[in-house]
């Protein structure tokens, strides 16, 4: 299977910050036990990672990572195990998937094509996955991680940060996205790059998030340091030093004024920053103990200006069978006047091999050495929002 994950994103080795008592209400999964959106099969997407929930007046708009196997008519987000002939999966494009739905993220609408393409020979012409999109004015900015080239070589799992726009011409984000020629304009070079010299903590860049304020415009991502930052991933030798959060500040015209560095929180990773009831609130994945992010969970800190941070607080505890209980991570959030709905990467692990995909069966990705099978898919969950109780909080420096 073609893995998605980049492999700096699994066992990082980095101590895991402290936690403390909650600062939501407990989160409590809806649907009960079951992924909002499913993978594997025909009719789902063929995997389902890293959501982004952009929220506005007509619902749920997700973009999520998957793989669109190729097709004499296309790309296709979706595998049918029954007919492989219809489309190539071992031959797949990794990119950005949409997906819509008007009953708060229940129920959904899917896209037939990605959203964005890779380039052909650029930073970004590996793949494009975790996205992070916002809007200014009539413009839909969409904003990713990018593994590709340096140069004319292939420098392999090694990350910057891409931005592509849509100007929707007074069209509804729906409406843009439902039409299957309509896609984002890539910017050809990187929006955030790598930095490579020895000793940084963002010889990779990733996982991108973006906070539009008064006062800026401000994008937080994951940082990697590197022991050789200039080799790809796999090279001989090869460690991942540091991993933590870092932000850049933008001008209106984005381009970049500032940015970390050092990282502002150690340990956090696969993030989103949002901002609400007064207060930059990070939702990140905790450290993984396991192969393939098995044990990751998911946490929640708090900041009044956006660069200090209180201790991390766990959002989910406790896994559910079939749903993830090999793992999560990559949480999302939609801020409601009354509740906070999270979504994330939910892992299910079955005790066979993925490979190869019986006729009835549902293609996942194989860990263990081949011999379990973990499922991608997006799951659910819906706390009370807790505005008082955060507002009377005062993070630790």
């Amino acid at each position: 299977m073609l893995s998605l994950a980049a492999c700096t994103r699994s066992n990082f080795g980095s101590t895991a910050p402290p936690f403390v008592s909650r600062t939501f209400p407990e989160f409590a999964r809806q649907p009960d036990g079951a992924p909002t959106i499913s993978s594997g099969r025909a009719g789902w997407p063929a995997v389902a990672f890293d959501p982004d929930i952009y929220v506005d007046d007509e619902g749920y708009h997700l973009f999520y990572t998957t793989l669109f196997c190729r097709a004499a008519y296309g790309y296709s987000y979706s595998w049918d195990p029954a007919n492989p002939g219809r489309c190539n999966i071992m031959n797949a494009v990794g990119s950005i998937a949409y997906a819509f739905s008007n009953d708060q993220g229940l129920t959904w609408r899917y896209r037939e094509t990605p959203v964005v393409l890779p380039s052909d020979s650029g930073f970004d012409s590996a793949k494009i996955e975790t996205a992070f999109v916002f809007r200014l004015g009539d413009t839909l900015y969409l904003s990713y991680s990018a593994d590709g080239n340096r140069g004319s070589q292939k420098f392999t799992s090694r990350y910057q940060i891409g931005l592509a726009t849509l100007v929707l011409g007074g069209r509804s984000v729906r409406a843009a996205m439902m039409d299957d020629s309509t896609r984002f304009q890539r910017r050809p070079t990187p929006w955030l790059t790598y930095d490579l010299r020895a000793g940084r903590f963002d010889n990779n860049v990733q996982e991108p998030s973006v906070v539009v304020r008064p006062d800026g415009i401000f994008l937080y991502y994951v940082g990697l340091g590197l022991l050789l930052p200039e080799q790809p991933v796999e090279a001989p030798g090869q460690q991942i030093t540091s991993v933590g959060l870092g932000r850049a500040e933008f001008d209106p015209d984005l381009n970049v004024i500032s940015r970390s560095a050092s990282t502002l929180l150690e340990g956090a990773n696969i993030t989103e920053v949002r901002y609400f009831d007064g207060a930059y609130h990070l939702f990140a994945t905790t450290p993984s103990p396991g192969e393939f992010h098995r044990g990751a969970r998911l946490s929640h800190s708090r900041s009044p200006d956006g660069v200090h941070w209180s201790p991390s607080t766990l959002l989910l505890e406790e896994t559910v069978p079939g749903l993830d209980d090999w793992g999560m991570m990559a949480p999302t959030v939609a801020v409601e006047k009354d509740r906070v709905a999270l979504f994330y990467t939910a892992y299910a692990a079955e005790q066979r091999a993925c490979f190869p995909v019986p006729t009835d069966g549902r293609f996942g990705h194989p860990v263990a050495k081949g011999t379990q099978c973990v499922f991608p898919t997006v799951a659910r969950a819906v706390a009370a929002r807790p505005m008082v109780l955060l507002r009377g909080q005062v993070p630790n420096r």
